[in-house]
């Protein structure tokens, strides 16, 4: 049987820490493509007059880094819970394992194949740089966390007692 309570939390921890990297690194990205970032949108919104928004960058910093925290927990839930019905059908020997190859399957499927419709937008620089080295470094870490939380909350496992010998 599916240890769904146990699965929330391994998720809820590892989605937390993984959202505080993913969100580091989002604010290290907007900061180093702001440039291309402002570009971009003003020419998928069709602006075509000059302002200036140097100041947002002060805002989007923190609120990229708060909203991976966010999206890390509510994902790492529902990372967990998928990770505890599955659990005995994924391959490997240990819980690490098991977590790291559900986190490979997510990140071909989010990172590779979702993450693709960015490199219309951002270009290709961007969707292999973000979408497939960094996405698949943190999914991997995140792989990771999943596994070590789950067997932390895993539970005391009872010594078995021997009679008299």
């Amino acid at each position: 049987m599916a240890d769904f309570g146990r699965g929330v939390k391994a998720g809820a921890v590892s989605g937390l820490i993984y959202g505080i990297i993913s969100g580091i690194i989002s604010a290290i990205v907007i900061a180093t493509l702001w440039d291309t970032i402002v570009e971009t949108t003003s020419q998928l919104s069709g602006y075509t007059g000059t302002y200036d928004i140097s100041g947002l960058m002060i805002f989007m910093l923190p609120m990229a880094i708060v909203m991976g925290i966010i999206v890390g927990i509510i994902a790492g839930i529902i990372f967990g819970l998928i990770y505890a019905a599955i659990y005995n059908s994924l391959p490997g020997s240990s819980s690490v394992i098991k977590a790291m190859i559900l986190a490979l399957i997510f990140w071909i499927i989010f990172n590779v194949a979702l993450g693709y419709s960015s490199m219309a937008t951002y270009g290709m620089m961007y969707y292999a740089v973000i979408s497939i080295v960094l996405g698949l470094i943190t999914s991997l870490i995140w792989g990771w966390l999943l596994g070590v939380f789950w067997e932390r909350f895993g539970g005391k496992k009872e010594v078995q007692k021997t009679e008299g010998v």
